[in-house]
């Protein structure tokens, strides 16, 4: 008992000194931050009461709230944060310095009659799909509390014999009951989130599109604002910003061949190792070994490539159903795809598998892989993948895009977010994906149509406005070039922030639902966040 407590002081003396070192680490970047606010020129909005996501300890997520806060903030506008059950001081720091006063907490104090729910819920499963269809207050789905089990355990799959399965579940049914009750008793109306998954964010996220109340998420990626609506509860299914196939289709002449331009020379440098997001680096980045391991049998056969996507990491995000997570999906489709043997197949895993840390796709194979199944290391070089192999078959991952783009046919496993725009193969169902993998699946595809649809969605994803490419910010995952170069691009770029904040002022008010796609609509001139 005395042990333990030494240790909770000695946790609780390191967290301190901790918080006070990162602070003063942050305080160049936190001036900086409130130089965005001095652009902000409302008077008045439809905005009188914000409750804002404050617990993502995050500077590319603060710069973002900080843009977004220009956008829409008046001098009548109310702004309360909630903190979630880590970073408590850093984030309280960060949130008053940039003059959000009022602050709640996620996680406060023991909740019995909720424990006594999470032992009920926890003892009526008996099977995974169980948790998929478990019952849960304002109908928040199950998949969230599956993912978020699978997230806490780090696991391919949910184990149900996890001790801590309780804890789990009654730190989701908190979450939903904090949710409840801070919407009904602050009634915002708009809520800024970082997600819209994870227990801290993805039961706010659907309690207010249920109550109509919207929420913006203030997602970045490869450099840019990404910022996203959620409206109605279905549209937390989106994921993340990315275009649509409306959008695509939206396009006038001019901007047609200019995105087609952008996404060609993009997706060419992405993989010749030039892209700056991580997975583009783990993807094509370093030196990786040349692929040389059919020896005769390649003149013989098609070889596929199947790209594993990452298996904790939120599989439900844009509403898998047909599989209950990556692991069952990657078991099911080798087991059927092995079959065809006259198809070399070709697993790699997810080049993020190893930053991420912990199980990989090896760790859930069988040890001896039937014959004409190969599973790729770590270290082959992602080009060479892509130039031998003949197609590709994915869940939803990147990929899709460069093989297309390429030249290359695509059968995705379930809806995505890309499923609908006409550049990959798209099963009708669960049995209709596995019955493809026995045929010859990949000759049915308009490959002319499919590598122009590609590069146009390539062009419209991973393309900027010409006049953005000074506001380019370093990857969300490295704070510490983050607190470098902060600093640096808002003193340097005041001019381009207040563009940026006019049109994120715009857009909020526009039916697009992605902001970048937004941007991109309506410019001219486009070029590539490369470095």
């Amino acid at each position: 008992m005395f042990s333990k407590l030494k240790v909770k002081i000695s946790q609780k003396i390191h967290n301190n000194f901790y918080s006070h070192i990162i602070n003063f680490k942050n305080k160049k970047v936190l001036y900086s931050f409130n130089k965005i606010i001095t652009n902000n020129s409302v008077k008045t909005n439809n905005f009188k009461r914000i409750l804002i996501d404050g617990g993502f300890y995050n500077l590319g997520y603060f710069y973002r709230l900080q843009l977004i806060r220009a956008a829409i903030s008046s001098e009548k506008t109310k702004e309360k944060a909630y903190i979630w059950d880590c970073n408590y001081k850093i984030c309280k720091y960060l949130l008053n310095f940039i003059g959000i006063k009022d602050i709640t907490y996620l996680i406060r104090g023991f909740k019995t009659d909720l424990y006594r729910d999470a032992d009920n819920l926890a003892k009526s499963i008996k099977k995974k799909e169980d948790i998929l269809n478990i019952k849960l207050p304002f109908d928040v789905p199950g998949s969230f509390l599956y993912d978020v089990i699978l997230k806490m355990q780090r696991l391919p799959t949910v184990d149900l014999n996890d001790k801590n399965l309780k804890k789990y579940i009654y730190k989701f049914l908190y979450s939903i009951n904090f949710s409840k009750n801070i919407l009904e008793d602050y009634k915002p109306d708009l809520v800024i989130l970082s997600h819209c998954l994870s227990y801290q964010c993805a039961p706010l996220a659907w309690i207010s599109a249920q109550k109509k109340i919207p929420v913006i998420i203030l997602a970045g990626d490869f450099g840019v604002s990404r910022f996203w609506k959620v409206i109605n509860t279905k549209d937390i299914y989106f994921g993340f910003g990315h275009p649509q196939k409306e959008d695509l289709d939206s396009l006038s002449d001019h901007q047609r061949q200019k995105i087609l331009k952008t996404g060609k020379e993009y997706i060419r440098d992405r993989v010749s190792g030039q892209s700056s997001d991580i997975s583009g680096r783990f993807a094509f980045q370093g030196k990786n070994k040349s692929l040389e391991i059919f020896g005769n049998s390649k003149n013989k056969k098609t070889t596929i490539a199947i790209y594993s996507n990452t298996f904790y990491d939120y599989p439900h995000t844009l509403g898998m159903t047909r599989f209950i997570d990556v692991k069952d999906w990657i078991l099911s489709t080798i087991k059927t795809a092995s079959n065809n043997k006259n198809v070399i197949w070709l697993l790699k895993p997810h080049p993020c598998d190893q930053w991420h840390g912990g199980i990989t796709l090896k760790d859930i194979l069988p040890k001896k892989l039937p014959s004409n199944v190969i599973l790729l290391n770590y270290d082959y070089s992602g080009k060479d993948i892509l130039e031998k192999s003949d197609a590709l078959v994915t869940h939803h991952g990147t990929a899709a895009i460069e093989f297309a783009a390429l030249g290359k046919p695509v059968l995705v496993t379930d809806i995505g977010w890309f499923h609908d725009c006409e550049f990959v193969k798209f099963p009708k169902s669960k049995d209709d994906y596995l019955d493809l993998l026995t045929k010859k699946w990949h000759t049915l595809i308009d490959l002319k149509k499919a590598k122009l649809r590609a590069r146009l969605f390539a062009g419209l994803f991973f393309g900027i406005p010409n006049w953005q490419k000074n506001l380019v910010i370093p990857d969300d995952c490295d704070n510490e070039k983050l607190r470098e170069k902060l600093p640096i691009i808002i003193s340097n770029n005041q001019k381009l922030i207040k563009k940026e904040i006019k049109l994120i002022r715009e857009w909020i008010n526009t039916n697009t639902n992605c902001y970048h796609t937004y941007k991109m609509l309506n410019s001219s001139n486009f070029t590539t966040v490369i470095k």
